[in-house]
């Protein structure tokens, strides 16, 4: 099954659940990543950066499995 923009942000919310953040924009900070690219990120899985990847998974900790969906887009 393909990911795609609201896969994407329903998997994003429930690890930020998990990580006690509340909203995108405290994901940004926390992050590092800006809050308009973050949201141009999210409607374009594929055009995420290794950086970002790696940044977001520092924080929100994905499963094997969701890292992978989000690296393929």
């Amino acid at each position: 099954m393909a990911v795609t923009k609201p896969n994407i942000k329903k998997m994003l919310r429930l690890y930020m659940i998990e990580a006690d953040i509340n909203n995108f924009s405290e994901l940004s900070r926390e992050t590092g990543i800006d809050y308009q690219r973050l949201n141009k990120r999210i409607a374009d899985p594929h055009s995420f950066t290794v950086f970002e990847l790696i940044s977001l998974d520092d924080v929100l900790h994905f499963d094997d499995e969701d890292l992978l969906k989000l690296i393929r887009g």
